[in-house]
């Protein structure tokens, strides 16, 4: 097995933060100062930092389910214009965005059907998404 990079603590430290702000790796290596391909080798070689990585990347996407969902719930106000002058606000709901989260968290009601073959071509794929949308779940519970 190969040796993970060298990065100072601190380099660490600001990838992981900004990839938990973020979700984006591209990001988090420009914030610490070293290239995508470094942190890719770190998470590769480097068992604690593969744990944080993924703890940061749950993170990000909890603060945008979190997001998305209270979107969807209250809408966004777009404003009104008339004239060519804003005279007001209106909210917009997406249920779009409402349909996309239902179908995520609520597969089994909401989700695609699939009745054109073996439902169990993907079982991993699946096995993992339960995995997560529980993990999810638990954490959401946890806010609560």
């Amino acid at each position: 097995m190969a040796k993970a990079p060298l990065w100072s603590k601190a380099q660490a430290n600001c990838f992981l933060s900004v990839l938990m702000q973020t979700g984006n790796v591209s990001a988090s290596a420009r914030a610490a100062k070293v290239t995508t391909s470094s942190a890719y080798k770190k998470r590769s070689n480097d068992d604690d930092f593969r744990q944080a990585w993924l703890a940061a990347l749950e993170s990000s996407l909890d603060d945008l389910e979190e997001s998305l969902r209270k979107r969807a719930l209250e809408g966004t106000d777009k404003p009104i214009f008339y004239g060519g002058e804003k005279i007001g606000n209106a909210k917009s709901y997406n249920d779009n965005l409402g349909m996309f989260l239902l179908k995520a968290r609520r597969r089994s009601v909401f989700g695609d059907s699939n009745n054109e073959g073996d439902n169990s071509t993907d079982v991993d794929t699946q096995t993992a998404r339960h995995k997560l949308l529980n993990k999810l779940e638990a954490l959401e519970n946890d806010r609560k």
